[in-house]
């Protein structure tokens, strides 16, 4: 049973950033300080997870990715109505709760400090990162199945992403590890300089795969076909929510936390490949990508962490891949390995012997 509970460790951390929100105060930092908390203290002690169990309901183990639209829903809806000041009460939710709890929610939210609205800027930001772009990034490689591919852009809207599912799967997946990839980070760049690189070269990118399908399709530029301006319709609906709850202020916030999620997207990008160069042409093998087996970051992540595997075999699903041990390692998991990476030069000491032993296996042979 375990096998199958593993992955509903998501959906069971989501509800405590949104409990957070609506309290108000200093409960506001909930989801950012209990759930990251939780994630670092279990990827130091439950160890490794190397299984690759077989699933008689596949069904089952699927199910909780596909809670992350509605949890972020429900995140959204709180952040908006926290956003509001007043007598403002966002779809009466205020009112609502206070009839069903002895608790004075808009009394709570009105004496919010900005402190608060920092932590729970936070909260969601990785919320969304950790939950909307991940199972957003997994539903939309699967390129075939319609309805995967409409909740994974949903999903990524919520960070106002909408290249990443198209050139992640068309272009970072076939260039990978070389030049041409803006999502692999070279050997000595920094974790600040290789984000803007990554989110300028990537949104760019992904305009021309998308301009070359709708080119060959004979659609026009300003077609509802166009994926990108769809993909900014989705992202300036959250916009025009967030402006109808609270104004310039809730607009800010739900830009707040996308800024976040994006950014901690090209964290991951950058550790997940750092270094790790290809020559064009060069078939992609495992040892094009950083992997980890930490069984924490794992459940949490639907085994993004076997990314060694995924870009092996990039539309197999996330419970089939493989641990790949013998593939470069993270020297730690991946709540801990990102908070690394944003001081360098505690990440080139910390990644430097296991890229110059991978260079001498890889690059020298």
């Amino acid at each position: 049973m375990m096998k199958y509970l593993k992955y509903f460790m998501m959906p069971a951390l989501a509800p405590i950033g949104i409990i957070g929100i609506l309290l108000g105060g200093h409960w506001m930092w909930s989801g950012f300080v209990i759930s990251n908390g939780i994630t670092m203290v279990g990827d130091a002690l439950m160890g490794e997870d190397t299984s690759k169990p077989e699933y008689s309901h596949p069904w089952l183990v699927e199910l909780p990715m596909h809670f992350a639209l509605p949890i972020i829903v429900l995140g959204f809806l709180a952040l908006a109505w926290a956003s509001g000041s007043g007598t403002q009460d966002f779809l009466g939710l205020g009112h609502w709760l206070s009839g069903l709890f002895s608790y004075e929610f808009l009394e709570a939210r009105n004496n919010n400090s900005w402190s608060d609205y920092l932590g729970a800027v936070l909260g969601m930001g990785f919320a969304v990162a950790g939950t909307g772009t991940n199972v957003g990034h997994e539903l939309t490689h699967r390129i075939r199945d319609k309805i995967a591919m409409l909740e994974g852009r949903w999903l990524l809207s919520t960070s106002c992403n909408p290249d990443f599912a198209i050139e992640h799967v068309y272009g970072h997946h076939v260039t990978v590890g070389t030049d041409e990839d803006p999502a692999t980070a070279k050997k000595g760049e920094n974790v600040y300089m290789f984000s803007l690189r990554s989110t300028i070269f990537g949104h760019t990118s992904a305009w021309k795969h998308e301009l070359k399908r709708l080119r060959k399709r004979g659609y026009s530029l300003f077609s509802l076909r166009n994926r990108m301006i769809t993909g900014y319709l989705m992202s300036a609906f959250w916009c025009a929510l967030f402006f109808i709850a609270g104004g310039y202020f809730g607009l800010m916030l739900f830009l707040g936390q996308a800024v976040i999620a994006k950014f901690i997207l090209e964290i991951v990008n950058y550790m997940e490949h750092y270094g790790l160069a290809r020559k064009p042409g060069q078939p992609i093998g495992p040892e094009h990508s950083w992997n980890t087996n930490i069984r924490m970051s794992s459940m949490v992540l639907f085994s993004l962490t076997r990314h060694s595997a995924h870009h092996e075999k990039p539309m197999v699903e996330f419970w089939k891949l493989d641990s790949y041990e013998d593939a470069p390692q993270m020297p730690y998991g991946y709540l801990t390995t990102l908070l690394i990476c944003l001081i360098p030069p505690l990440w080139y000491r910390i990644i430097t012997p296991g890229l110059e032993k991978w260079e001498q296996q890889y690059l020298q042979a």
